[in-house]
């Protein structure tokens, strides 16, 4: 999806919080979040000046508001489908999992994180793997696009797969069918952060709903570090930062903190409720680089790169879900593995030189140059990708 300095494939998002990072349990927006903080040029040349707004979320309380006192003027079945999809990203548990109460059967056994867990501000806020640039990004089957191909996979992603995926990569147990009225819901919500439920919201800058500006939206990605491919990660130093700084709203154990009645207050960074072995944050440097960002909730940014690493690095030590699919990823093309994606996970290549260590802690500048190498792709030719078996909606593990 993007070249090895930014987000790879595995995480629509995202999703690591730490320091009581969900003390509401939600990260909030700031006022000038939606606001270029310097200019933008864009394809055609034009220049979108600093300081303009470019989005603003959603008006779902008016919506609920309208739609129950029975006000709303538009199509009130698409409205309900709206307000169902952010229900499901805001409280997963409780409208799709094992907490629902509409007679439906659960998506998303046991204890299951709610999608804004990891897409801050039910995928609103920039610089939190929002949703701003989903829609747009990866398409609509229904629209006769063909969405994203993804080499490692060896099939094409529309947004309905993408999302289907991600609950399976990083929510575990999560299993929304792409041909369901729940991801039909999940959907409206997509399209409602992008275009809005009422006039003046989702993104305003028509240019940023065009494949050809939709990278250009501020904060639709969280880029790696600069050099992060030289650095590397101390797990034994990241476990006193995780004692100071995260231990407190995410548990000695990491495994957060649970309420019968709303599910995660703080979510999981470590067992069968958070993501599992397939998850892109359990990537050294994909968890560093949203961590840095984002966390600790009161003082993001706060953390130096090398912190962020570190910490990152313990997490991903932690014990956590297996899911049968995991093996596959590589297998047809093993050179063509991220220098940082742990061993345990996909099709190792055949002369592989670098230890278990180095490459789930780097430095991964040597594994990324010996990956792109001759030695490494005469090795290991491609093969045609064949998934074993699809998803199965009625097991999700």
């Amino acid at each position: 999806m993007t070249n090895h300095m930014s987000v790879p494939v595995f995480a629509v998002a995202g999703m690591l919080f730490f320091g009581c990072a969900l003390a509401d349990p939600h990260l909030a927006p700031t006022p000038n979040d939606c606001l270029l903080s310097k200019d933008v040029e864009l394809s055609t040349g034009k220049v979108i000046a600093a300081g303009t707004r470019w989005c603003r979320r959603p008006d779902i309380k008016r919506l609920k508001r309208e739609v129950s006192d029975g006000t709303y003027q538009g199509d009130m079945k698409y409205a309900r489908r709206v307000i169902f999809g952010y229900d499901l990203v805001h409280n997963t548990y409780m409208t799709i999992g094992d907490g629902r109460k509409d007679g439906r059967p659960s998506l998303g056994h046991g204890r299951i994180m709610s999608c804004t867990n990891c897409h801050a501000y039910d995928g609103t806020l920039a610089y939190s793997w929002p949703f701003f640039r989903t829609l747009t990004f990866y398409g609509l089957r229904e629209d006769g696009e063909k969405g994203v191909y993804f080499p490692n996979l060896g099939y094409h992603r529309d947004a309905r797969s993408r999302s289907r995926d991600c609950g399976r990569e990083c929510g575990g147990t999560v299993m929304i069918p792409d041909k369901s009225p729940e991801m039909d819901a999940f959907v409206a919500w997509l399209k409602a952060v992008r275009d809005g439920i009422y006039p003046g919201e989702g993104v305003l800058v028509d240019a940023f709903k065009t494949k050809k500006d939709v990278g250009k939206i501020p904060g639709a990605s969280t880029e790696l570090f600069p050099n992060v491919l030289d650095m590397k990660a101390d797990p034994q130093s990241g476990t006193k930062i995780y004692a100071k700084i995260c231990f407190g709203c995410h548990g000695a154990d990491g495994l957060g903190k649970w309420s019968d009645k709303t599910g995660y207050v703080f979510p999981p960074l470590a067992g069968a409720g958070s993501f599992s072995d397939a998850g892109g944050p359990l990537m050294v440097p994909v968890g560093a680089a949203f961590l840095h960002q984002n966390m600790p909730q009161y003082f993001p940014g706060s953390l130096s790169e090398q912190e962020a690493l570190d910490v990152m690095a313990y997490v991903a030590t932690m014990p956590r879900t297996a899911v049968w699919w995991q093996d596959y990823y590589f297998r047809h093309d093993p050179c063509g593995r991220p220098a940082f994606l742990p061993l345990h996970i996909g099709t190792v290549p055949k002369g592989y030189l670098f230890s278990k260590e180095q490459t789930q802690f780097g430095p991964w500048r040597p594994i990324s140059q010996w990956l792109a190498s001759d030695a490494c792709k005469n090795a290991n030719p491609p093969s045609q990708p064949v998934l074993d078996r699809d998803f199965d909606s009625s097991k999700p593990r």
